[in-house]
């Protein structure tokens, strides 16, 4: 009996954050996390890319659609994420080559002891090494931005925590997708009123599952997330051609480390 080979496995990207970019369950519509809306932009992005380069003559872009692993959860930190064993669970589904998308703040400037220049680069550094121990790539996102006003002028609100990641990408060289920048620019470029509809926002009595209403700044909407999951896509996709697969990053992946500890 002629035997086939099994078909190749898929590139994966496998997120590990909390609440923004967390899958939701059904009964908190339309509160969303961008993880669960990356795939279909990811795919889409590379297929431009595999488009454009076709039209070049040039090799190297993506077009195979990735596989999407969301192992965010809400209220998860550097530290919590590891402890309740989300953290096992990311190493557990990652392969040499696969992405591993890094994007914790929200919640870790809430300890003191995950402060940006102390438990929370420690716990990222870790992170880093780990991945890059498996063969694979760890992608650094610098925090999304909230919907804080005071005055007309959008606030910022996580401290040195986005600057800290800046740091660790720099040192590591680990790609960084600054999030924190990019969302920013999208709250601002709709407007203060406008950019409502980025959030989790319903008056009373519009919907069963808030029938007192919901006024959250944090939690993005469907559309939000959508929108968030689009600029994510668009950062990473021109990455992918970069960045070695299967096992050719297993071998990449020592040099990269101890380039990252000169």
């Amino acid at each position: 009996m002629h035997q086939t080979s099994p078909p190749a496995r898929r590139r994966r990207i496998v997120l590990a954050g909390d609440s923004t970019v967390a899958p939701y369950v059904a009964t908190a519509y339309p509160m969303s996390g961008w993880g669960a809306h990356l795939g279909a932009a990811l795919t889409a992005r590379c297929a431009l890319l595999d488009a454009g380069a076709a039209d070049s003559g040039a090799d190297g872009a993506v077009a195979t659609p990735l596989h999407v692993i969301d192992l965010a959860k809400n209220g998860a930190t550097t530290e919590s994420h590891r402890d309740e064993g989300l953290w096992a669970a990311v190493l557990d589904a990652t392969a040499p080559g696969d992405l591993v998308l890094l994007q914790f703040g929200h919640n870790d400037q809430k300890h003191e002891r995950l402060a940006a220049w102390d438990g929370y680069t420690e716990n990222l550094t870790r992170m880093i090494e780990e991945v890059r121990e498996l063969g694979a790539h760890p992608v650094l996102c610098t925090p999304v931005a909230r919907r804080h006003y005071e005055g007309g002028k959008l606030l910022r609100t996580h401290g040195e925590h986005p600057t800290a990641m800046l740091a660790l990408s720099e040192t590591f060289d680990v790609p960084l997708l600054d999030l924190q920048s990019r969302t920013r620019a999208l709250i601002r470029s709709l407007g203060e009123e406008p950019s409502r509809q980025l959030f989790t926002q319903l008056p009373a009595g519009v919907s069963p599952l808030y029938p007192e209403g919901i006024e959250d700044n944090t939690h993005f909407s469907v559309d939000g997330a959508i929108a968030v999951a689009e600029i994510v896509a668009e950062l990473l996709a021109p990455l992918l051609p970069q960045l070695p697969a299967g096992v050719d990053a297993a071998v990449a992946a020592p040099a990269a480390m101890m380039a990252g500890r000169k």
